[in-house]
C-alpha cells in the first residue's frame, strides 16, 4: 500500500511501518540527533498509526539522561561476549570504542517493556553489537554481521 509518513516535532520525520499479520509490531523509522554521541540515530519507535508520541519523547529523554548508567549495564555483556573469540578482551573507552547506531522505543504501556540499543564498534567493524534492555539493564546480547 501507500506509504505513511507523519511529520512531528521531536522525531521529525517518520515513515510507518505495518505489520499485517502483528499490528502489535507495527512501528516508525525515524532519525533523530542522540545527544550522549552528539550524532544522528536510526530510531524504531514501537506505536500504532493513531497514537500520541508523548510516552515514546520522554521515555527517549530518559535514555538520554541515563546512558552512562546503561553503558555500565551493558558493559559486561559485551566483554564477556568478546572475549569469546578476543581473550582477555576489556573495554577502556567506552565513548571511544563503541558508537551508539540505533535503538528501539517501546509502546510505553508496561513499566517493564524490553526494548533495544545497538552500536558499531571500533573492534569489529563487520558486527553490529545489539542489547535487549529492560528499563536501563542490560538483559541480552547479539552480536550479528
Amino acid at each position: 500500500g501507500k506509504t505513511i509518513k507523519v511529520e512531528d516535532d521531536f522525531f521529525g520525520s517518520m515513515k510507518y511501518i505495518r505489520i499485517r499479520s502483528k499490528p502489535e509490531y507495527s512501528y516508525f523509522e525515524c532519525r533523530r540527533h542522540f545527544s550522549p554521541i552528539d550524532d544522528i540515530i536510526e530510531i524504531s519507535v514501537l506505536s500504532d498509526i493513531n497514537k500520541s508520541f508523548e510516552k515514546h519523547k520522554a521515555f527517549f529523554k530518559k535514555i538520554e539522561s541515563n546512558y552512562s548508567v546503561i553503558i555500565d549495564s551493558l558493559t559486561p555483556l559485551i566483554e564477556s561476549e568478546y572475549q569469546n573469540w578476543k581473550e582477555n578482551f576489556t573495554i577502556v573507552d567506552f565513548q571511544k570504542e563503541f558508537e551508539a547506531d540505533y535503538l528501539t522505543i517501546p509502546r510505553g504501556d508496561a513499566p517493564d517493556e524490553k526494548w533495544e540499543i545497538a552500536f558499531y564498534s571500533i573492534h569489529d567493524q563487520h558486527h553490529t553489537i545489539t542489547l535487549t534492555m529492560e528499563n536501563f539493564k542490560a538483559i541480552d546480547i547479539l552480536i550479528d554481521g
